[in-house]
């Protein structure tokens, strides 16, 4: 079953990186970059809540399973893109990248080593954590004593993880020539924001009442909204168009803590809005979340959408001319562009992997944790 809430951030995510690549507002391109963060934090939170689901339910996890459902959701879909838009450039512009930049694309290094399209950076740092994450919740359940909760060690983990990845960072950027590029875009420097997802994930599935009795005051919730106002600020303040060392390092902490609570917001507040607020907030929470089911889909295209076709459409139909006909151009035929994909390509992929490799059936075991 979807969570509404988590598809509105899904799209508040996907938009965020759209006005990022656009001239239309200076503000949403200069913050927009941190829609990728809230997305390191949503796919830590959800996909170790998928584990941490099996868990509970076999007391096990499945590493071949696991495996094969992630592939078939991330793959198809890429490879796709990568295959249609190399096409696309040779037939239509007489363009091409070299064969080395799909090598690193298809292996996933394009956060190491130049790839075809500069923003699937993000997915290879996603990629890695899916690697690491369940091998890492596997030892983790070998090695407890404890069936009931064999992942404690993982507030212990997440604080470990984000320390290594704050050293990781101060040495990019002040270790020889700085290197701030790959503060931001590397795997070992960014797999915190992940990390910190899946530690919410951890308290949302095995210590629910804890996160319960935190957001049940109405000052907590406003004390975590203020938070995490302060903390995502730092990316007005500190653009990344002027790279510093500061932000470099503690930054990148401050934006997925910051997301972390706009998370906690997102699952735990309700009925806050007066009815007939409630009722207009409904609808454009639906569309919202009709955008964050496509989300995947429209940030990988959205790129060569706002490359190509403002262009194509001047050349067919000397349409758009203008600053504002531009972003409509680029903005329309992203979401437009995003969605047919996804129909066409990886949901049909979808549901062919949930008939062949299901999710894990309940099965017969001691109720002793706590459904989240």
């Amino acid at each position: 079953m979807r969570n509404k809430r988590l598809d509105i951030l899904r799209c508040m995510a996907v938009l965020a990186v759209m006005f990022r690549h656009t001239e239309i507002s200076a503000f949403l391109r200069r913050v927009g970059w941190i829609g990728v963060d809230l997305f390191f934090v949503l796919s830590g939170f959800l996909i170790s809540g998928l584990l941490f689901s099996e868990y509970k339910k076999r007391r096990t996890i499945s590493l071949k399973r696991f495996y094969i459902r992630r592939g078939l959701k991330i793959y198809p879909a890429f490879y796709a893109f990568l295959f249609l838009t190399g096409a696309m450039s040779y037939v239509v512009f007489r363009t091409h990248s070299t064969l080395t930049y799909y090598l690193h694309d298809i292996f996933f290094i394009m956060n190491y080593e130049r790839g075809v399209w500069g923003h699937t950076w993000s997915l290879a740092v996603e990629e890695h954590f899916y690697i690491f994450l369940p091998i890492f919740l596997m030892l983790a359940i070998r090695y407890s004593s404890n069936r009931r909760d064999p992942f404690r060690i993982l507030p212990w983990t997440t604080l470990a993880v984000g320390f290594l990845c704050l050293i990781f960072r101060a040495i990019s950027v002040d270790f020889g020539t700085p290197n701030f590029d790959m503060a931001y875009i590397a795997s070992h420097n960014r797999m915190d924001a992940l990390f910190f997802g899946v530690l919410l994930g951890y308290f949302y599935h095995f210590r629910p009442s804890m996160l319960e009795g935190l957001m049940r005051p109405r000052i907590n919730c406003v004390a975590i909204g203020a938070l995490s106002t302060f903390l995502l600020s730092f990316a007005y303040f500190f653009p990344l168009e002027q790279p510093s060392y500061l932000f470099s390092t503690i930054g990148y902490t401050f934006i997925y803590l910051g997301f972390g609570g706009v998370l906690l917001l997102g699952l735990y507040v309700h009925g806050i809005l007066p009815r007939g607020i409630a009722r207009i907030a409904e609808r454009a929470g639906s569309a919202f979340a009709f955008v964050g089911v496509y989300s995947y889909s429209i940030y990988l295209w959205h790129v060569p959408a706002g490359a190509w076709f403002p262009g194509l459409m001047r050349r067919a139909v000397h349409f758009p001319t203008s600053k504002i006909g531009n972003f409509a151009a680029y903005f329309v035929s992203s979401l437009v562009i995003g969605v047919v994909m996804s129909r066409l390509i990886e949901y049909p992929i979808l549901h062919l992997r949930d008939r062949l490799f299901p999710e894990p059936q309940v099965v017969a075991v001691s109720p002793e944790v706590p459904e989240g």
